[in-house]
């Protein structure tokens, strides 16, 4: 029986939501309530029978699917006889012959899906790798990217859900929640618990999804007590951090460019180790112990795991190490740079790497990017830092030459020679 769906936000995937609707029987009605869908898009829907509007109307729908990050407001004068997120649409709507691990959090979620896939395939499985970075397969010999800086709303995964390449397994980053889909759950952290949906919501409230649909649930030890009361009875919990199921442990002082030696404690066990040189291996921290705990989840030996990692060279754009002329580039390009992951990064260098002379170049590049990178907020943190001897922004439109505490360059080369370490940030992808 076919039902009048209302399905509103034709920013993060609602017209997927709508044509799988549309094809299975249902009046819908898709509202562009940002004013960003194309022409191009609006007549495509209208093609597969779906009615485009800019605004609620004044109307009973039996379904009304409005994502987690919409404010109320936007839903108007509509009534709805059940209402449901994008991602309960998409547990609903969306089905996979192959096991899923679903991968969310305030920050390292796209590092823990690169993690698991780099395990995986280790272990002789062809992965579907999806996340903001791109949709690829990898397995123990390539790594093939079908495509660059994608969406990594909750619809992405009904998209893929309808076509993919061939893969043994599934390794999915998702915005703010999970589907109850994926055969792991995998949180990587609250941390700022952020405001959405203008400001009425919290960060919270949509990585709760996550826990409430998990048949196995990997989070940190330390929000054991905030994700357990939702998780259901039925579910098994692995914990990863200091007193988890799963802890890591690096050495005390480390030097860039060098190999890290890695400790893994597992169910009384200690697995050692050693990450590459190419990586700033502590701000790899979370991604390596969830990554780890969502493998042995996935029923891999956790011997085999660890012994993994000495071929694991991180993230491209996520604590790059490059050497140069005697000097270090670390390179964060990626939608999670942000004044909390910079002021972690310095941390990391003073801490772990002793370094006393670095350098900040922040490129303010914004694809498609919910929220855009606060130069003041990132100038607050880094005066905090007496190792931060230069801040620097590269060809920011409207900004003099000396502004805000920041120096404007054009490029990182122009001061690549300035300071032990340049740590060149970007703000750039797709959420």
């Amino acid at each position: 029986m076919s039902e009048k769906v209302l399905v509103l936000d034709l920013t993060h995937g609602g017209e997927v939501l709508s044509q799988v609707f549309a094809s299975r029987g249902d009046i819908v009605t898709a509202v562009d309530i940002y004013g960003t869908a194309s022409s191009e898009k609006k007549d495509t829907l209208t093609r597969a029978g779906v009615r485009v509007l800019s605004d609620a109307p004044r109307e009973s729908f039996d379904l009304g699917v409005v994502p987690i990050h919409c404010p109320d407001r936007f839903i108007g004068q509509a009534t709805l006889g059940r209402r449901i997120t994008a991602h309960q649409a998409v547990g609903e709507l969306a089905s996979f012959a192959i096991p899923t691990v679903e991968i969310t959090g305030a920050r390292g979620k796209t590092s823990a899906c690169h993690v698991l896939a780099h395990i995986l395939a280790s272990m002789g499985s062809e992965v579907l790798l999806h996340t903001s970075r791109g949709m690829s397969t990898l397995n123990a010999q390539r790594h093939r990217t079908y495509r660059d800086k994608v969406s990594i709303a909750p619809t992405s995964i009904l998209a893929l859900s309808l076509e993919h390449p061939p893969a043994d397994v599934g390794v999915f980053e998702v915005s703010l929640g999970g589907t109850g889909l994926a055969s792991v759950s995998v949180i990587t952290g609250l941390d700022d618990n952020y405001p959405i949906a203008g400001g009425t919501r919290r960060a919270f409230d949509g990585k709760v999804q996550m826990a409430a649909t998990a048949k196995v649930l990997v989070c940190p030890e330390r929000e054991r007590e905030i994700w357990d009361p939702h998780t259901p009875s039925s579910a098994r919990i692995i914990t990863f951090g200091e007193g988890g199921d799963v802890e890591i442990s690096l050495p005390d002082r480390l030097e860039l460019g060098k190999g890290a030696p890695l400790m893994v404690r597992w169910k009384g066990k200690g697995y050692l180790s050693r990450l590459p040189g190419g990586l700033l291996a502590p701000s790899y921290s979370t991604a390596l112990a969830s990554g780890l705990a969502a493998a042995v989840a996935m029923g891999v030996d956790m011997d085999r795991a660890v012994a993994s990692l000495t071929t694991f060279n991180g993230v491209p754009g996520r604590g790059d190490v490059v050497r140069e002329k005697g000097r270090f580039l670390i390179r964060e390009r990626n939608p999670g740079v942000s004044a909390g992951s910079i002021d972690w990064n310095i941390s990391v260098l003073e801490r772990y790497y002793s370094q006393t002379d670095i350098g900040i170049a922040i490129d303010p590049v914004n694809v498609r990017i919910c929220e855009k990178l606060d130069l003041e907020d990132v100038h607050k943190v880094l005066v905090k830092h007496p190792a931060v001897t230069g801040q620097y922004v590269i060809n920011m439109p409207g900004l003099s030459r000396e502004s805000s505490g920041y120096l404007r360059i054009d490029g990182p080369w122009e001061v690549m020679g300035k300071h032990e370490v340049l740590v060149h940030c970007i703000k750039e992808g797709y959420l």
